[in-house]
């Protein structure tokens, strides 16, 4: 890791770096998550209010709206009324250069998309992807957030519609069914391998050595020698491999969907979970199903099952490929199949409050319907008048009186506080707080962050250096006066995600501050820098971290998009905009120093650095012939600077490399636009980069020392 230094700050500024350098994925285990005195906190109540055709109800008043908790009227305190746009905007907001976690955020709706790829066949995923892709370009709307979650994993990813929108669909387009169906002759359903392996259903045995029969499968018990006192061998361990199968893909879908739930839990707002599937058993035995609804009572979520086997025909064993007809006697039984191979999820989305799309080719219109109810909602809030800290869970119940025929969707109800510990549960390799704050689609600006990244050149075949720069206000952490420093410390995960592959980076480690009182002034100003740099193919990846002030516990989090392009065409790294030069390692002269911010004082001077890379060369010399100009333009497009293009005179390795700089005395304070225009002039190809940033009011200048006084 590589914590850049301003030219004040010296090199005992971080006294210790502990913990995990180079142990990804772990977290120290004597560390546990500080605990703090739970407070009455309102409780927010999302409403939505529909006519009989399940079209959204607007413009309802706060009295017109009662909210009862546990059969008693609690008094309204809070109310707003939520319409999305009826149409997408015309232009999405372009993500910006540099994220940070300050700026207002208007939430929208959240939505997590579980794309079950477990359970859903290579056919049946076509049409699912399809309707997932129609839902993002025609419901998200601007401010919503989407995750979209493959319950197979190498695939997580969040964005902000509607700047996402094109890359989540791209997203969706490489995902893929993985279930294929048994259709040999000892074909058992996951239903009946359950009923036989956990319940030892003498029925359910009887029916499946019938079909086994008649597809002339040998089992241990001949035809007509059958004993209802004694159990086929050949059935029961054929019962326990296909259980066993089932319940480690059911295990990891319900898993999936569990953690999403849990990343939803601090969120305010509308929030739905969308379980795209063919859908799964019921197994009371499975303890996930009863954590899966806690899950969504706590985090206010409702799922939505969208059954992906769409207008169901005949069933599977009834189809023409299967290698015999089934017995006459249990063709009823058939029928019944599909109803209960997707029990367990349809009964997810009724006892969340949700509701199942199933029997129609149409899975948009389905997803429509999800969104379309979603379209307009009521934010109350109210405090309880029971004050008790037990832990259980309180039923809320929302009415309209006066209005008949209405439809009304709102949380259950939710857990009380606690003052009781929890119990202790099995050891994780990450912290619970920090993954649920990795897995949440917003930021948390408890500690305001920033976050930018520079690719730079090629280290080995296709894969670039990509410098990762992230600072934190320390401003918002708890620090102890001791022998005259600020002593403080905080710990961080950093994680990156191809968006293709899956491929994950994780970096983890403890920082211990020991500030003076000037390097804490100056660090209030710039913030505290943390560089850390990866080698990465190219591609796109989400970059996001979460930062924990181990004082207080609080949290902060940032996300960040990051794109390397092809490293064999004629590309400029990212410049690096600073106010700051330092001494480069290893004594190569000065360079400018990585910084995230993106604003600078007046008093200051700007410095630009980069690198061109893929210019033709000559072949007598092997040398490139690049040319640069800039001009530096206020938001009103006055021109503040400029310098006429001028070849750029390459190192004797052929390296082609700019430092550039201008004083910002004479800016007025505000938005600028730094404009580089590069030519290969051997090939004629050409490159434009705008560099955003802002100018600031000059620092005041600092308090003279007192003099002694006069006699």
């Amino acid at each position: 890791m590589m914590i850049r230094r301003n030219l004040s700050i010296t090199l005992g500024l971080l006294v210790s770096l502990a913990t995990s350098a180079g142990l990804p994925e772990t977290t120290r285990a004597q560390e546990s998550p500080p605990t703090f005195p739970a407070r009455v906190e309102q409780v927010t109540v999302d409403v939505v209010v529909a006519d009989k055709a399940g079209k959204p109800i607007t413009g309802l008043r706060q009295e017109d709206l009662e909210v009862y908790e546990n059969g008693v009227r609690q008094a309204i305190v809070s109310f707003d009324a939520v319409v999305v746009a009826a149409a997408p905007s015309a232009e999405p907001v372009r993500p910006s250069r540099v994220s940070t976690n300050t700026t207002k955020d208007e939430r929208g709706r959240t939505f997590v998309i579980v794309f079950d790829d477990l359970h859903l066949t290579a056919f049946t995923a076509l049409e699912a992807k399809a309707a997932v892709a129609s839902f993002l370009k025609t419901s998200t709307r601007e401010g919503d957030r989407v995750t979209l979650v493959a319950t197979g994993g190498g695939t997580r990813w969040s964005a902000r519609m509607e700047a996402g929108r094109d890359q989540m669909i791209e997203l969706v387009k490489r995902l893929q069914g993985r279930y294929v169906p048994d259709t040999s002759r000892e074909r058992m359903s996951e239903y009946e391998a359950m009923r036989i392996n956990v319940y030892r259903d003498q029925t359910i045995m009887d029916r499946v050595l019938r079909r086994y029969e008649t597809a002339a499968v040998a089992t241990t018990q001949q035809v007509g020698q059958r004993s209802a006192a004694v159990e086929d061998p050949t059935v029961t361990m054929r019962a326990a491999e296909v259980y066993f199968a089932a319940t480690s893909r059911n295990r990891i879908s319900l898993q999936a969907i569990e953690r999403s739930l849990n990343a939803l839990v601090s969120l305010k707002g509308r929030k739905s979970l969308i379980l795209v599937s063919n859908g799964f058993i019921y197994d009371s035995s499975l303890n996930e199903f009863k954590r899966l609804i806690e899950a969504s009572r706590r985090a206010s979520t409702a799922i939505y099952f969208v059954n992906g086997r769409g207008l169901e025909g005949l069933p599977l064993s009834l189809a023409a490929d299967m290698s015999a007809p089934l017995p006459a006697q249990d063709i009823g039984f058939a029928f019944s199949e599909t109803l209960e191979e997707s029990e367990g999820s349809e009964s997810l989305a009724a006892d969340s409050g949700g509701f199942t799309v199933r029997n129609t080719n149409d899975l948009a219109s389905g997803f429509k319907r999800i969104a379309d109810e979603t379209r307009a909602y009521y934010l109350i809030g109210y405090n309880p008048t029971n004050p008790a800290r037990d832990g259980l869970f309180r039923k809320i119940q929302v009415k309209v009186p006066g209005r008949r025929g209405v439809q009304i969707r709102a949380r259950k109800g939710y857990y009380a506080p606690s003052d009781q510990k929890p119990a202790a549960t099995t050891k994780q390799r990450v912290d619970a707080a920090f993954q649920d704050a990795l897995d949440s689609p917003y930021e948390v600006a408890d500690i305001p962050l920033r976050m930018t990244d520079f690719v730079r050149e090629e280290t080995v075949l296709d894969r670039a250096r990509v410098f990762v720069s992230t600072e934190v206000d320390v401003r918002a952490l708890a620090f102890e006066e001791k022998d005259g420093r600020a002593m403080g410390a905080l710990h961080y995960l950093l994680v990156l995600a191809h968006r293709e592959t899956g491929e994950t980076f994780r970096y983890d480690q403890t920082l211990e501050l020991k500030l003076p009182p000037a390097e804490r002034e100056e660090m209030a100003r710039t913030w505290l820098p943390i560089v850390r740099d990866f080698e990465l193919s190219p591609g796109k990846y989400l970059a996001k971290i979460v930062v924990r002030d181990k004082a207080t516990g609080r949290v902060g989090t940032v996300a960040h998009e990051i794109e390397v392009p092809d490293l064999a065409s004629f590309r400029v790294s990212t410049p690096i905009l600073s106010d700051h030069r330092e001494t480069a390692q290893g004594g190569g002269g000065d360079q400018v120093a990585i910084v995230a911010r993106r604003d600078f004082p007046q008093s200051a001077s700007l410095f630009c650095q980069l690198e061109v890379y893929g210019a033709t060369r000559l072949e007598e010399s092997n040398m490139p012939k690049v040319t640069m100009g800039y001009e530096v333009r206020a938001s009103d497009g006055g021109v503040y600077t400029r310098d006429r293009p001028s070849l750029i005179a390459p190192t004797s390795q052929g390296t082609v490399s700019r430092l550039i700089g201008f004083p910002l005395e004479a800016a007025t304070p505000g938005d600028y636009e730094l404009v580089l225009r590069f030519k290969d002039e051997l090939s004629g190809r050409t490159l434009e980069l705008r560099e955003p940033f802002s100018v600031s009011a000059p620092l005041p200048a600092p308090p003279a020392p007192n003099e002694p006084n006069e006699k």
